[in-house]
């Protein structure tokens, strides 16, 4: 192999060094783009655009000083580090409502989108007809008649027009549709113009819109709430979705109890009741709510007291045998005591033993003898234990006569098999019959209960990796898409669309989605840990988690109002009466009270420019690395105690959830756990 020559050594020097390079201008992107969105550049821009914000947005809640109303002369304040000059500002020095952080909460809200659109259509219309009339009034009298735009334009603001609504100045539909020659780039959102605008294209005053307004609408950074829109539409799928499938529970705030002549398993029709709880948000079952992704902490990790209920379900079926009806009618599956005098209990037992000496069964319609598939043969011979049989899919049967007595549990008729019904793993040996009124799911091709896997049917979503150890963790973050109800959707919409959009307007969609859902994942986990048998579905907590980010906005902001007590009140004030809500049933306060815990600790993180006390650089990086680290650290420990430290038997818990005002008055959620076994209970 011939040695490298200066020229290839020169041109492995330039790669490395390319390489470094194009490594070090990656890194420096990055850090720029992180330290941008956490605002610790100092940058006299960003930090400009960024308290613009922060002025329109704390004049919608209170009255700001006078050294923060006034804009500079003959200039508009908008988002971006410069002020955007009006060419169509009357001379007298007119200041538009948009410049006066003062008065806007008097300012209309923008119309939503749909009402927009109908009424720009309404005005086009309009628009149409009237030019039609003045051409051919024009051609009448012999000469065009072009509509003038400056009487009525003289009181059109451009930042009035972006941003507000002002009935009495409102602008016409050319000034709106004007602003589309004004962006050079085509990725940029056209301010002002939609779909409509574009199709159309109308005639503008292009005089009005001098180079120096388009370059700073280009500057403009206007945030979208994308992330409300995607959340709140992912919900409202969801819950139709919900509703189509598995359709209402009874409606109210107790319980409901449905009664039913069905056939049981000892061939009686009997009527038989069947108890279930009520849903005040007008919305699906307990049952359904786990189905789909609630939270629902026995689902997500081993629960100690049901992991022992459900065992001595398993000890019980164990010592169970085929009860075989002695007229010829059938048999099933039973222990002693629900075999009565008209039929016979077939027991393995000594001097009467199963297959390969076997003393437990037998079982109604399983026997290793005559399974052909799985069979049982060595290396695969089945254990002397019923509970650990697995389910025969093929099998053959005995070639006996009707009278014979021999091997009778394989040629009687099966009355009853595995139904899994409620919401803990419970299952039962019945006929269909009844577990269609019980809601449970009937296995026509099971035998024992020891055969089918309830819980983790109940739980749903995707299987557990081990059947005997729940893992779904997820429903931390599933549960924030799901709701009770109608009323309970309605709720979260009107929130979102009322409050979330706005924060989100300020803040931008990223800095949204991480408060939101990391409030709300915290506060499902605190609700899990203390309150682990609580049915629970809904964004509470990271709802909560808004609500503080909103606080910290306003602590932030204290020094521009004029009275900031009650700034301060007429945000907190709303929020503790939310607190005060949590202590009644169909509330979770506990993901309330993280939730808000979490979402504070995240706005002084991910919020730009926002720190304790003076903003500098060094002091924002501190409050990062403090609110972050505390955030961790708690929900690490929320987490250690959820999984090492069970908190099942809490009953000084449920106070702060709910105030048990008579007996059954915190019953709407709370799931009371069996402690025993309840296979042979029913039947």
């Amino acid at each position: 192999m011939e040695p490298p020559t200066d020229y290839d050594r020169q041109v492995s020097r330039n790669t490395v060094k390319s390489t470094e390079s194009r490594a070090r201008r990656m890194s420096k992107s990055v850090m720029h783009s992180v330290s941008g969105f956490l605002g610790l550049e100092e940058s006299d821009k960003h930090a400009m655009r960024w308290e613009n914000r922060r002025k329109r947005y704390a004049g919608s809640i209170g009255k700001l000083k006078d050294e923060y109303n006034r804009p500079k002369e003959g200039l508009d304040e908008l988002d971006g580090s410069r002020f955007i000059r009006d060419p169509l500002r009357k001379p007298s020095g007119h200041v538009s409502q948009s410049s006066d952080f003062g008065t806007m909460r008097k300012c209309h809200r923008k119309s939503s989108v749909a009402h927009m659109a109908v009424k720009g259509l309404g005005n086009l219309v309009g628009a149409r007809n009237k030019v039609r009339r003045n051409t051919h009034k024009g051609s009448q009298g012999g000469e065009s008649a072009a509509p003038s735009m400056h009487a009525e334009d003289q009181e059109f603001n451009l930042v009035d027009d972006v941003f507000y609504d002002d009935q009495s100045k409102g602008p016409n539909l050319a000034r709106l549709q004007a602003t589309e020659s004004s962006v050079g780039s085509e990725d940029k959102r056209v301010i002002g113009v939609g779909i409509v605008g574009r199709f159309f294209r109308p005639s503008i005053h292009s005089a009005a819109f001098t180079k120096d307004v388009k370059e700073q609408l280009d500057d403009m950074d206007d945030h979208r709430p994308y992330f409300t829109y995607w959340a709140t539409f992912v919900q409202l799928v969801v819950f139709i979705v919900a509703m189509a499938v598995y359709g209402a529970a009874p409606w109210g705030i107790g319980k409901s109890t449905e009664s039913k002549l069905v056939r049981l398993s000892n061939l009686a029709r009997e009527v038989k009741s069947y108890t279930e709880q009520e849903n005040i948000w007008f919305g699906p079952r307990q049952m359904d709510l786990i189905h789909l992704g609630a939270k629902y902490s026995p689902c997500m990790r081993v629960d100690i007291n049901l992991k022992y209920s459900l065992e001595l379900d398993r000890a019980e079926e164990k010592e169970s045998a085929c009860c075989v009806r002695n007229d010829g009618s059938g048999c099933v599956q039973r222990v002693a005591s629900q075999c009565g005098s008209l039929s016979t209990w077939k027991k393995w037992e000594l001097g009467n033993e199963g297959p390969g000496g076997r003393l437990s069964g037998s079982v109604c319609g399983q026997d290793p003898t005559y399974c052909i598939k799985p069979a049982s043969a060595e290396p695969f011979e089945w254990a002397d234990s019923i509970v650990d049989w697995p389910p025969c899919t093929d099998t053959r049967t005995p070639n006996n006569s009707v009278g014979s007595k021999l091997d009778r549990h394989m040629s009687c008729e099966l009355l009853g098999r595995p139904c899994c019904y409620g919401i803990q793993g419970e299952c039962m040996i019945t006929t269909r019959e009844h577990c269609d009124l019980v809601r449970g799911k009937f296995h026509e091709e099971k035998y024992l209960c020891s055969q089918t896997s309830c819980f983790e049917q109940i739980c749903g979503m995707i299987p557990f990796g081990n059947k005997e150890k729940p893992d779904q963790f997820y429903r931390l973050w599933t549960s924030l898409f799901l709701h009770g109800g109608l009323v309970h959707l309605l709720v979260t919409i009107v929130f979102q669309m009322w409050i979330m959009r706005d924060t989100e307007k300020l803040i931008g969609a990223i800095r949204m989605a991480i408060i939101y859902i990391g409030s709300g994942v915290a506060g499902n986990l605190a609700s899990c840990t203390f309150l682990p048998y609580q049915v629970e579905a809904g964004p509470s907590g990271a709802q909560f988690g808004v609500l503080a980010c909103l606080l910290v906005e306003v602590l932030q902001s204290y020094q521009m109002y004029r009275r900031p007590h009650i700034a301060i009140l007429k945000l907190a004030m709303p929020i503790l009466v939310l607190f005060l809500f949590g202590l009644l049933p169909w509330f979770d306060n506990w993901a309330h009270l993280f939730g808000f815990i979490f979402g504070f600790l995240l706005a002084f993180a991910v919020m730009p420019y926002v720190s304790f006390g003076h903003f500098d650089r060094r002091r924002k990086i501190i409050s990062i690395v403090v609110s972050l680290g505390s955030a961790i650290a708690l929900f690490v420990i929320l987490t250690l105690i959820f999984y090492i430290a069970p908190l099942t038997d809490c009953e000084a818990c449920q106070y702060f959830n709910c105030i048990p005002l008579t007996k059954d008055f915190c019953e709407n959620m709370q799931v009371n756990l069996k402690k025993n076994s309840t296979y042979s209970k029913v039947y």
